[in-house]
């Protein structure tokens, strides 16, 4: 096969002398054996270099792929090592600050000397007088810390004698214990109220004595038949931490109207389980901020007299206990047109008393069976509400304290002052300019 295509590689072209005999070879040894060994030889000497040349790239290629190998593992070490020692290096520094060094030491050596205008002095005794001063320095600023505070005596007159000491140390205080700090209870005050126009008076009236009570105290104003933006600001502008509620009975009835809104707050301190004196101030009443200091000593229940104005008799008379120190002895009754079925078992009304709000909602505090009909009833007239309400939180006079001692100071006052109806601008302001009875001049 490769004779016969080394053959066929003589292209005729024209032009070309096609006299064949020039190719004849004049050698007596057959040309045919003579071309084909040589023709084998040089296919193998041509596989052999083929093969030598392919396996030369070949090496080639592993050497320098181990070559990056080892390049890329060398430089990750690299890398590595040089991490760990900025790592190290700062942990090093870090903690630098935390190691006492000695500057002084450092700084000067203990041959060098310092010069002055008299003489040499050696840097040691320089070392030595600094560090006694500086002790002498740290022993004086204990010594004061740890002496008592003296108060300065003021100047004494020229007059007097010098030989006297007017200087008085300050006596020590005993310390304070938490124990021995008085708890104050919260004071829940009920209000209830309705646009009219005395309102604006009762309520501001009431708000001032009510800001005078240390704190803590909430006021609960239930409002009827909803919430008025004048009452809201009267709320607002009182500087008295308070809740807004309201009652929306539909009735025309007032005494219906008063019990839906005290039943009201009542449901109000059982949902959030208010702990406290609870006390109904309506707004009519008078009241001395020293009725509210006094509520603050109330265990369980708490009563006092109170002053009522009668009719048109320009008459004053007393409702409330008659005690014995703290203790409950007989009643102050106003006379009412009664039948003997329905006397009052405490004759009180509700501006003369006051109770711990826990005897509405946990019940076993007080070892009493629960009872979850804690309100005010629409039954009953003259005074038999706030009895039988009376009823259901204490069992007779034993369990109820009069305040103050001896219960001989009047700190709550009703008058009636409510005016018959009349008109009036909503919330007292003046939109619109009035009629002048006098011009001006």
């Amino acid at each position: 096969m490769l004779s016969s295509r080394r053959n066929s590689g003589i292209i005729l072209r024209e032009g070309s002398v096609r006299d064949w005999s020039e190719f004849n070879d004049p050698s007596p040894s057959p040309k045919p054996l003579y071309s084909q060994s040589y023709v084998a030889v040089r296919g193998f000497l041509l596989s052999s270099k083929l093969k030598s040349v392919y396996a030369a790239m070949t090496s080639q290629r592993h050497s320098r792929s181990q070559e990056r190998s080892k390049s890329k593992g060398l430089s990750c070490r690299r890398v590595a090592v040089r991490l760990l020692f900025f790592f190290m290096l700062g942990i090093f520094i870090g903690f630098m600050p935390l190691f006492s060094v000695d500057v002084y030491k450092k700084i000067v050596s203990e041959n060098k000397m310092l010069p002055f205008h008299e003489g040499v002095i050696e840097t040691e005794m320089v070392g030595t007088k600094v560090k006694e001063s500086e002790t002498i320095v740290v022993e004086k600023e204990i010594e004061l810390i740890d002496e008592p505070h003296i108060q300065e005596s003021p100047p004494v007159p020229a007059l007097l004698d010098d030989d006297v000491d007017f200087s008085e140390s300050s006596p020590v205080l005993p310390a304070i214990r938490e124990s021995d700090i008085p708890v104050k209870k919260l004071l829940i005050i009920v209000t209830i109220t309705s646009v009219r126009p005395q309102q604006a008076y009762y309520l501001n009236r009431l708000a001032h004595t009510l800001k005078a009570v240390q704190a803590p105290l909430l006021w609960l104003v239930v409002e009827w038949p909803e919430q008025s933006y004048e009452t809201a600001e009267i709320l607002r502008s009182s500087g008295v931490m308070y809740r807004h509620l309201m009652c929306r009975k539909n009735t025309t009835s007032v005494r219906k109207i008063a019990v839906c809104q005290r039943n009201n707050a009542i449901y109000h301190v059982k949902r959030h389980h208010l702990d406290g004196i609870m006390h109904f101030a309506d707004e009519e009443r008078s009241y001395s901020a020293d009725v509210f200091e006094e509520m603050q000593k109330i265990r369980r229940f708490g009563s006092w007299p109170v002053t009522i104005h009668i009719g048109t008799k320009y008459r004053a008379v007393l409702e409330g206990p008659i005690c014995k120190a703290n203790r409950v002895m007989r009643w102050h009754t106003v006379q009412t047109v009664q039948k003997k079925s329905s006397t009052r078992r405490f004759p009180i009304g509700f501006s003369a008393f006051a109770f711990n709000s826990t005897l509405l909602w946990d019940p076993q505090r007080w070892n009493r069976p629960p009872m979850d009909s804690v309100i005010i009833h629409t039954g009953g007239r003259g005074g038999l509400q706030e009895s039988r309400f009376i009823e259901k939180l204490v069992k007779s006079e034993r369990q109820i304290e009069g305040l103050p001692d001896n219960c001989n100071r009047v700190m709550v006052w009703n008058f009636n002052l409510e005016p018959p109806q009349l008109n009036y601008p909503a919330g007292w302001a003046l939109y619109k300019n009035l009629e002048a009875d006098m011009p001006v001049i």
